[in-house]
């Protein structure tokens, strides 16, 4: 895409329409499933708990990158070759990007921070899965503390970062910086594949039938998508050249960009499933208005019956499959956790599976360690 520029130069090559379509597209429906899954939580009246909290953090953040990607737009032309920008637009573009850096270090992390609170919400009974967590978390908060302190002192002087495009050019000296998002991407990326198979064993270690095992590991594994786009963003840094900076780093941060914001979808998308009986309420609202008129209308003993039935189909296990239905359970006691998170597990477990989550395993283990 070309666009006429102010000087006497004529047209410049101006590619930032790939950072708007980047932002936009992600942010918003970031945004929408971020909102959705506040609602989802309120209707299956589980309670916000830190993952919550986290997901809604993150998604702040990935607000703030959005609008500073569109500063770098409107106010240091992002988007056109070095030789079209002005020496204070580049070195300007130059400060922002260390914000950015560490705009999507907090983001990718606050992401995955989500995850493993959900995780913990729902298998941390389990002592086994508290291990696996301790060390994820051990690798995410070393992977941001890495690439914060890299990403500022990639470069000594730091300010040599911009000083190296001013005129005349400051000294200094930086490490390969391409060579560094690209491993930093690689190493993001693997911790995107461990959130996706953490849960999995303790999904197939439950006792439901095998159509609903893939069912969540289906729904867990939504998370893949996010994989797919930090392979085409480590791809895409084969395309930056740091002594063009504003017009070669389109690609890698239009991908940054859209990463993160699918990296909110994927982590709130677990925890969408109460929607879908908000719209079978509504379509028995009907029905339990049909029963409220039967009860004042029938005699007693039948419309006993009748209320008691009604009764049961307004209440919050019947909308959410608990009572009755599936029989197959989980074979072991549920966590409370897990009974407060509906989201991933209605219709597989009954009421009798209430109350401390995986004990019984738990005891086992710890005979057989004995």
């Amino acid at each position: 895409m070309a666009s006429k520029d102010d000087s006497p130069g004529g047209e410049v090559e101006d590619i930032s329409w790939r950072i708007w379509i980047g932002t936009i597209v992600t942010v918003i429906p970031a945004t929408i499933a971020v909102v959705l899954r506040f609602v989802s939580r309120h209707f299956a009246r589980a309670g916000f708990w830190w993952d919550d909290w986290t997901i809604a953090a993150s998604l702040v953040v990935n607000w703030g990158m959005g609008i500073t990607r569109w500063i770098q737009v409107l106010e240091y032309h992002f988007g056109r070759h070095r030789q079209d920008v002005s020496v204070n637009d580049i070195v300007g573009y130059q400060k922002s990007f260390v914000a950015i850096q560490l705009i999507y270090f907090t983001n990718a992390v606050l992401t995955k921070s989500s995850l493993l609170l959900l995780y913990q919400r729902i298998f941390g009974i389990v002592r086994p899965f508290r291990i696996a967590l301790g060390i994820s978390w051990f690798l995410i908060i070393g992977y941001f503390i890495a690439c914060v302190i890299a990403s500022i002192a990639g470069c000594l002087p730091v300010s040599y970062i911009w000083t190296r495009f001013e005129d005349p050019p400051g000294t200094g000296s930086c490490f390969d910086e391409v060579a560094f998002f690209r491993w930093n991407g690689i190493a993001n990326m693997l911790l995107d594949i461990l959130m996706l198979i953490l849960p999995l064993p303790m999904v197939w270690r439950m006792k439901m039938s095998k159509r609903r095992r893939f069912l969540l590991t289906g729904i867990f594994g939504m998370g893949g998508f996010v994989c797919i786009v930090s392979l085409l963003r480590i791809v895409s840094f084969s395309r930056s050249n740091r002594s063009d900076p504003t017009f070669t780093q389109i690609d890698s941060s239009t991908w940054s960009s859209v990463e993160q914001g699918v990296g909110i979808v994927c982590a709130c998308l677990p925890t969408l499933r109460p929607l879908r009986w908000l719209w079978t309420d509504i379509g028995k609202r009907d029905s339990s208005g049909a029963c409220r008129r039967h009860e004042d209308n029938s005699s007693s003993t039948h419309g006993s019956k009748r209320s008691s039935r009604c009764a049961s189909e307004r209440s919050p296990e019947f909308a959410f499959g608990l009572a009755g239905g599936d029989q197959d359970g989980l074979g072991l006691s549920l966590p409370a956790a897990v009974y407060a998170t509906p989201d991933l597990f209605t219709d597989s477990f009954d009421d009798n599976f209430r109350e401390v989550g995986f004990k019984e395993r738990d005891e086992e283990e710890g005979r057989g360690a004995g």
